[in-house]
């Protein structure tokens, strides 16, 4: 009885070094930073890098607004083209291993947040192949 006893703690205090220890995302600093409207500058990305997508190229002015409160809208050429709720949550990037911040959309395609400082976003989809996508702060208070 006694070695099961030691096992079960033993178990437990291994999950809660292990749990305890990994890094995480601070998840309210970064949905602070993410709230604003972004306006979209470029995609590249894909199988062989052939992606190259800009507002000049395919005649779409993107603005992507987050908001504090778990909402976001997309409005392409001022017009809502989607909406709904997001979800932050922390994942290991494929790229280099690290926590990152995913969002995670409700109608829209789930997001890694690869950087983000105070005018500067950069998105991927999260693949080996996949795509980048950066944004420039339009403003702090959004449409």
């Amino acid at each position: 009885m006694t070695n099961k006893i030691f096992l079960f703690l033993s178990v437990f205090a291994a999950i809660a070094f292990v749990t305890g220890c990994s890094k995480q995302v601070d998840r309210s600093s970064t949905k602070e930073s993410l709230a604003g409207t972004w306006s979209w500058i470029s995609t590249d990305g894909g199988i062989a890098n052939n992606i190259h997508k800009t507002p000049a190229n395919t005649g779409k002015n993107i603005d992507l607004k987050i908001e504090a409160d778990g909402r976001y809208s997309v409005y392409t050429n001022d017009s809502l083209s989607s909406s709904g709720t997001y979800v932050l949550e922390t994942r290991k990037c494929i790229h280099d291993h690290t926590d990152k911040a995913f969002i995670n959309f409700s109608f829209d395609e789930d997001m890694m947040v690869e950087s983000i400082d105070k005018q500067n976003l950069e998105l991927t989809d999260e693949a080996y192949d996949g795509i980048k996508s950066y944004y420039k702060r339009k403003s702090m208070n959004g449409k």
